[in-house]
């Protein structure tokens, strides 16, 4: 539920950044939205899913949920970057 949360506030940044510099924002909100979702469902997939397996097999319960959200925060980090390497740089272009 937080990762949902956390997409929609990502993509409604990316959406207004686009909007103050005139480009598509839907286009640049659903681009947030995938430049949080995909390295988070990497990132639960390779990475936390595995190491949860170990931890609930020890009862550490408390480092497993909190490995858990680990993959939101690497969704965030990644959005983030894309949002100042990428979005901040792209220039409107005047139409024809």
């Amino acid at each position: 539920m937080i990762g949902g949360i956390i997409a929609i506030l990502i993509a409604l940044w990316f959406y207004r950044a686009a909007e103050s510099r005139h480009l598509s924002g839907i286009q640049w909100a659903i681009g947030g939205a995938i430049a949080f979702y995909i390295p988070n469902f990497i990132w639960s997939l390779m990475v936390a899913k595995p190491m949860m397996n170990q931890l609930h097999a020890q009862n550490a319960t408390g480092m497993a949920s909190m490995l858990g959200f680990s993959s939101v925060f690497v969704g965030a980090v990644v959005a983030i970057l894309v949002h100042f390497l990428v979005l901040r740089r792209v220039q409107a272009q005047a139409p024809n």
